[in-house]
């Protein structure tokens, strides 16, 4: 049913995509990111749609050219190539906001027009959209974070292409329906196509979609939120670009591997080749490179996602001017927390605010901490081989680990190591605000906020589970000697996602599921429909036992594992207070077990996966079914 196209073993000669054409003909170079100017230009604002009624939204995604922030020598603007969904007329990458409201349905009707070819190597001896014309562009959007039935989910099987020509097995409609049953949240969607949502993300289809309810309105209204012409998206990436500037993803063994993570195509490897991690050495921000936004000196709400394909960020602002996170991926917590630094793994969201009174007429600049190679936790400097990884440094004297017992080397702090830089303007519109801060000390700039104050209802915390699942996380070698990572229970071992499905829901139940990682880095993993509650993190032991296994749909064997689980150790570290609310990503450390509690609310099929987009498109994503508690019995009986 789920038939690939494996170039391993079908050598059919295949038209090249728009990227393919142009690594054959020309040697390429990638630009430096000392040519561009930074903190020059403004931050780029999505325009926000806010659905009237039931009528559907047309959002087609579409090619275009959209200017970010590079110049020739001359110094006229460049444009580059990319994609984006049209909107009253003009096509935006990355797409518009929509702004939804809880219990209000929204229907959108995400059209595919893109001509074809890529404009990224492709390669096809992975599990991939299996589209009959090879020049044609599959997608499929996901709105993550969403509760939402599983026919408007996004499910990496229901891609098609231009025009519904082709569909994937798993298509059932093209007008999604979103009925926003959930809480103000600050969620997002994106391209989830089979083996290709790395590659389309980066091209620009993606975008935020902000939930609100009443809870928000009254927080707004009794000034404990600021209002919105105090608030801004910033959606943060990480890219290469060509020296004519192009957006760059590597992938053929004759063209530059990114300078940030050197990961090269090999000579035996298919040309172009899948690679495990990009890391780019430019900063965008909503599409734009390195910019600056220009504030007035009082509390901004700043609602940040982490859409780069494999870097964590690490943030902090200049003069430890402390973050104040009032929401998660899932909405509200019960109560702010105040940060010195700010964790975000990819998908990840944060809802802070800023106090930028006491800074008029400066620049504070928002910069990145976290390193240039996927991110496996903080750990003791002074001895980090036996120090256990933490998803947070309390006292800012841990270090960033290897993952193997030493420590990552430092980002780049001219590049990789800055995002975006604040502009106060030199005096305050309001003559009473930093008077009014004098007499409330407690409270959060010009808020009526504190650390104290109630956001929302407490979080109703499940604490009894009808079932435990024991899952993991794996790493292995394919038949090419890639690294090829991979999901499964510890019983069965490592499964692809096209082998047949083992965790099996009863609808409304709740479960824990406990995610094993004995690889060396973190995977930020992901679960559709649900919003699910940390319970804690442990250290455990455990050894990979060899399991021969069909390597996808072939007939080829090839070398699998199943974990042991040997003993935990030490007391399970319970979640930050960050990571307290409603969540759909958390960061599953290396030799440890992360735990969470969800209910399972809605029937229909849907995936979990890592959200590093190399690691989800081979092969790290597994399917899972909710089914009414009938079907759940008839099929343990059989």
């Amino acid at each position: 049913m789920f038939r690939v196209i494996f170039s391993l073993l079908l050598l059919i000669p295949l038209a090249l995509t728009a990227a393919e054409n142009v690594a054959k003909a020309t040697p390429l170079r990638l630009l430096d990111p000392a040519t561009v100017d930074n903190f020059v230009n403004e931050l780029p604002i999505p325009v926000e749609i806010r659905p009237q009624g039931s009528a559907p939204i047309k959002l087609p995604a579409r090619p275009t050219e959209v200017w970010m922030g590079l110049r020739d020598k001359d110094g006229k603007r460049i444009m580059t190539k990319a994609w984006g969904f049209e909107y009253a007329g003009r096509i935006h990458s990355p797409g518009p906001t929509i702004r939804a409201r809880e219990g209000q349905p929204v229907f959108v009707h995400w059209a595919n027009e893109l001509p074809g070819p890529h404009l990224f190597p492709v390669d096809r001896s992975i599990h991939l959209a299996d589209v009959k014309d090879p020049k044609a562009v599959p997608m499929v959007i996901h709105l993550h974070g969403g509760h939402t039935e599983w026919k408007s989910d996004g499910n990496p099987l229901a891609w098609y292409t231009r025009n519904y020509r082709e569909t994937g097995p798993l298509f059932e409609k093209r007008i999604y329906e979103y009925d926003n049953t959930q809480d103000a949240a600050t969620i997002w969607y994106h391209d989830h196509t089979l083996g290709m949502t790395r590659l389309n993300v980066y091209a620009g289809l993606f975008g935020f979609y902000l939930v609100g309810d009443d809870n928000e309105d009254r927080l707004i209204q009794e000034k404990l939120l600021p209002a919105e012409e105090r608030t801004f998206v910033a959606a943060i990436t990480d890219s290469l670009f060509s020296s004519d500037g192009q957006l760059y993803f590597p992938g053929w063994r004759d063209q530059p591997p990114s300078p940030v993570s050197h990961e090269a195509v090999k000579v035996n490897w298919p040309n172009p080749s899948h690679l495990d991690e990009f890391f780019g050495n430019f900063i965008l921000v909503n599409g734009m490179s390195w910019p600056k936004v220009s504030v007035t000196p009082h509390v901004y709400r700043l609602r940040l996602l982490n859409a780069s394909d494999t870097r964590t960020l690490i943030l902090r602002i200049d003069e430890n001017t402390p973050f104040v996170q009032v929401g998660g991926d899932g909405g509200f917590l019960d109560h702010p927390v105040k940060l010195a630094e700010l964790i975000l793994a990819p998908a990840e969201r944060a809802d802070v605010l800023v106090d930028f009174s006491g800074y008029e007429g400066r620049k504070l600049t928002l910069r990145n901490f976290g390193p240039d190679v996927p991110f496996k936790g903080f750990v003791e400097a002074n001895d980090p081989k036996s120090s256990i990884p933490l998803v947070y440094n309390p006292d800012g004297k841990r270090v960033l680990s290897d993952g193997r017992g030493g420590i990552t080397p430092a980002t780049d702090p001219n590049t990789t190591g800055q995002i975006l830089q604040f502009h106060i303007a030199p005096k305050s519109t309001d003559a009473t605000s930093n008077k009014q801060k004098s007499k409330i000390k407690s409270t959060i700039g010009d808020l009526k906020l504190s650390l104290n104050t109630p956001l929302r209802t407490p979080l109703n915390r499940l604490n009894h589970a009808s079932r435990t699942r024991q899952l993991a996380t794996y790493r292995l070698d394919d038949p090419y000697g890639r690294n090829l990572l991979m999901l499964g229970p510890v019983k069965e071992g490592s499964l692809f996602f096209e082998d047949p499905t083992t965790e099996i829901i009863q609808h409304n139940a709740v479960e824990i599921w406990e995610i094993y990682n004995p690889t060396v880095s973190a995977h930020p993993i992901h679960i559709h429909l649900v919003e699910f509650q940390i319970l804690d993190r442990q250290p455990f032991k455990g050894k990979l036992i060899a399991k021969p296994q069909k390597f996808m749909h072939t007939d080829k064997i090839f070398q699998g594992a199943r974990l042991e689980i040997e003993s935990l150790q030490g007391k399970p570290l319970p979640p930050q207070p960050e990571e307290s609310g409603p969540k759909d990503t958390v960061i599953a450390l290396p030799g440890q077990v992360t735990r969470v509690i969800a209910r399972f609310d809605r029937e229909g099929l849907y995936v979990w996966h890592c959200h590093l987009l190399s690691h989800e498109d081979y092969d790290m994503m597994r399917p899972f079914r909710v089914l009414a508690p009938s079907l759940v019995n008839k099929r343990q009986s059989n």
